[in-house]
C-alpha cells in the first residue's frame, strides 16, 4: 500500500508538539487548534483510503488506543488553568466544554469505525 500525502501529513502531525495527545498529556491543557487539525487530517486519510481494504496499522492504533487515552486524560480535567480563566472560563464552563470535546472525540472515533466498511 502506498503512503498517501494525507497519511504523511497525519504522521507529521503526530510527531509534532501540535499533536492533541501532546497537548493534553504534556501541556495538560485543551488545544482547540490541535483538535481541529487532527480531525481534518484524520478525515483526509479516511477519504484517501476509503477504497482500500485496510488502513495502515499506525492510523488504526491512533483511533483504538490514543483517542481513548485522550478521552481518559480529558475526563480527569476538573479545573481550568489561569490561562483558561483569562479566556473567560470558569471551572464549570470549562468542564462543560471538555465534556463536549470528549463527545466530539467519541463521534470521530465512531466515524472511523464506521469507515471500516466490513463487507
Amino acid at each position: 500500500m502506498n503512503m498517501r500525502d494525507s497519511l504523511k501529513r497525519f504522521y507529521e502531525y503526530l510527531e509534532s508538539d501540535e499533536d492533541l495527545m501532546y497537548c493534553v498529556r504534556i501541556q495538560v491543557e485543551w488545544n482547540e487548534e490541535a483538535f481541529l487539525k487532527m480531525k481534518r487530517l484524520s478525515r483526509e486519510v479516511m477519504k484517501d483510503y476509503a477504497h482500500e481494504d485496510n488502513y495502515p496499522k499506525r492510523f488504526i492504533a491512533y483511533f483504538m488506543w490514543e483517542i481513548p487515552t485522550i478521552i481518559d486524560i480529558l475526563s480527569q480535567f476538573k479545573h481550568c488553568s489561569k490561562k483558561d480563566k483569562s479566556k473567560g472560563y470558569t471551572d464549570e464552563t470549562y468542564h462543560i466544554m471538555i465534556t463536549e470535546k470528549i463527545d466530539q472525540l467519541k463521534k470521530l472515533q465512531q466515524e472511523f469505525i464506521s469507515s471500516l466498511n466490513v463487507y
